[in-house]
């Protein structure tokens, strides 16, 4: 008799154990669920801005040293060559090579297609362009024909089918254009090779990073300045044309030739003629030799400890 008591209350201890090891089991489950729907919530906070953006807007930026033509070979001149973005999105094109750019609608073979056009893009500029209406549109560089890249325009249900379009879309890539014959082994002062009147004209230099013959000019005045170039110096795109600004502002000129006549109004200071190439003298280049070795030597010397001047 004594004995029923004590099974009694192990059974009823055991029950309750197991009783809590059952909750124990549900409270783990309840909270494991609770992190994963928890996490499941942040995953789609995370998410839900990076795809609401895309197909909103893109940025296009030019690919270093793609002023050069081999780019083209890896269809890499624009990066990305190719974007899709929804009806109403922004295509960005940011200049970040050491050339001027444009970012023009159409092709090197038809010519401009007066979808849209950025002008010429300095070194940190950039140009913002709204596509409202579906479709494929080919951009290319007026500067540099080579540079070749397609924005595509379509709705979310025809996303899927972009990739077909897109081998259709890319133009056939031209044959890279001669490289110029570039005389700057020679001694070359582009004022002894180009003629100007019409201005005050303080100094005529070359730059081959932007491919620009710069002018200094003292404008007191409005005025026209009239430019005869040579081809030692500076020469035209493919289809013989040069862009112009005077003080970073594109100006409308007119061009017969290899002469020039800009427009200038009173206070400018420089005008800028970009074209394919632009070979400065020969002492800007041996000035720049000249400080190479000399920042060599100096490295050499600090390195080695030694010393250049023999002590007395």
């Amino acid at each position: 008799m004594t004995q029923k008591p004590e099974i009694f209350r192990i059974g009823t201890n055991l029950k309750n154990n197991i009783n809590l090891y059952q909750l124990r089991d549900h409270m783990k489950m309840s909270t494991l669920s609770s992190l994963l729907v928890l996490m499941s919530v942040v995953s789609m906070i995370a998410i839900a801005p990076s795809a609401f953006a895309m197909g909103h807007a893109a940025t296009v930026t030019n690919a270093p040293g793609s002023a050069t033509p081999g780019c083209e070979e890896t269809d890499d001149c624009f990066i990305p060559s190719t974007v899709t973005i929804h009806p109403g999105g922004t295509v960005t094109w940011e200049n970040t090579d050491n050339a001027a750019h444009t970012a023009t609608g159409g092709t090197p073979t038809d010519g401009p297609s007066g979808a849209f056009d950025s002008s010429l893009m300095m070194v940190g500029g950039s140009f913002t362009w709204t596509f409202d209406d579906e479709g494929t549109y080919p951009y290319f560089c007026m500067v540099h024909p080579w540079m070749q890249g397609t924005v595509i325009v379509a709705a979310e249900a025809e996303e899927e089918h972009v990739e077909e379009h897109v081998e259709e879309a890319a133009p056939a890539a031209p044959a890279p254009a001669p490289a110029p014959t570039m005389a700057a082994a020679e001694d070359i002062d582009p004022a002894d090779h180009i003629k100007t009147s019409g201005a005050s004209v303080t100094s005529i230099t070359a730059n081959s990073d932007d491919d620009t013959l710069v002018i200094g000019i003292d404008a007191g005045d409005d005025g026209v300045l009239s430019v005869t170039l040579n081809s030692k110096v500076i020469g035209a795109f493919d289809d013989g044309s040069y862009f112009v600004l005077v003080d970073n502002e594109e100006v409308e000129f007119e061009h017969n030739g290899n002469k020039l006549t800009i427009p200038y109004e009173a206070g400018n200071e420089k005008v800028e003629i970009v074209g394919s190439y632009a070979v400065p003298e020969f002492g800007t280049i041996a000035m720049i030799i000249l400080a190479v070795a000399i920042v060599s030597i100096i490295a050499i010397t600090a390195k080695t400890r030694t010393t250049l001047i023999p002590k007395l």
